[in-house]
């Protein structure tokens, strides 16, 4: 969490590039996400396609291929948004999905907020069954499947978003005053008034969050976001980005009834801060595998 602390800021500062993402959506021809970036501070840049390829910017050397971190990097990402963006004194969580993520963003909400139980529905009785009890497991709190969207989320102080759906999963008018709300899969899992009418929405990166939502982004598949965006319906400029909030240039709206949405970046320069820091650390504890390429 707090590798990616810094590149928040950075984001905010100006002190990062994106690459245009690609890829991922369904269709006949079925692809992976493809994103990437630079740290203009640390002199480093990197492509993740399946696993993140980390090079020096000063040398253009290909320094460390890193694999099996992006759950990290999605839950660290989410758990630094709540520590700013969700009531003091969120104690309950609804999620609605029960993938590979869905475990380590659990886990680091907990670490930020004193969450004390959690509500799960996906649509698949044994995937959300075996979340509930692996993550009952893991956090030490009552974590329960749910039979009905309505009955994961209902009361939730927090309310986790992260599916592969390409129709809304969740609406406004299914989020009560002072909610938390935080996304990580298809700008489409959400409602288009969910992003037209939450008192605040942030994200990593304002032009990343447009971008990904694309058509570019997603062959075959246009975003709410972007789609609000090109009919002139939604200023991007209104989007807070993270670091902004983080460094003070910006005030967190998380008040008694405000209700405000995070999206997660997806990847990106999250990817290369977090294969840097893991290069580094491995680096350090002699472990890896150097190859002469």
């Amino acid at each position: 969490m707090e590798a990616l602390r810094a590149v928040m800021v950075d984001e905010a500062r100006g002190d990062t590039f994106h690459l245009p993402p690609y890829g991922g959506a369904k269709s006949e021809r079925r692809t992976f996400r493809v994103v990437g970036g630079g740290l203009y501070g640390l002199g480093r840049m990197g492509v993740r396609a399946g696993v993140t390829q980390l090079f020096d910017t000063e040398t253009g050397e290909l320094i460390a291929i890193v694999g099996g971190a992006t759950n990290l990097r999605v839950g660290a990402t989410m758990g630094l948004a709540a520590q700013y963006l969700a009531r003091p004194d969120a104690r309950s969580i609804g999620l609605l999905g029960s993938g590979r993520n869905a475990l380590p963003i659990l886990e680091c909400l907990k670490i930020v907020r004193p969450i004390e139980r959690v509500d799960v529905y996906s649509p698949t009785p044994a995937h959300r069954n075996r979340l509930a009890e692996r993550a009952t497991a893991a956090l030490g709190i009552p974590v329960t499947s749910r039979d009905t969207p309505t009955a994961a989320i209902s009361g939730a102080d927090i309310i986790v978003v992260g599916t592969s759906s390409y129709t809304p999963v969740l609406s406004f008018e299914d989020v009560r005053p002072g909610t938390h709300v935080t996304s990580m899969g298809m700008s489409t899992e959400l409602d288009e008034p969910i992003y037209l009418r939450v008192d605040q929405f942030v994200a990593p990166s304002r032009e990343q969050e447009v971008e990904s939502a694309s058509p570019v982004a997603h062959p075959h598949v246009e975003g709410h976001l972007y789609r609000l965006v090109q009919d002139g319906r939604y200023d991007p400029s209104s989007i807070v980005e993270l670091g902004s909030i983080m460094n003070g240039a910006a005030a967190a709206r998380n008040g008694p009834t405000d209700i405000n949405l995070f999206r997660e970046s997806r990847g990106g320069v999250g990817d290369v801060a977090l294969a840097n820091w893991v290069y580094e650390r491995a680096r350090e504890a002699g472990l890896g595998v150097e190859v002469d390429l």
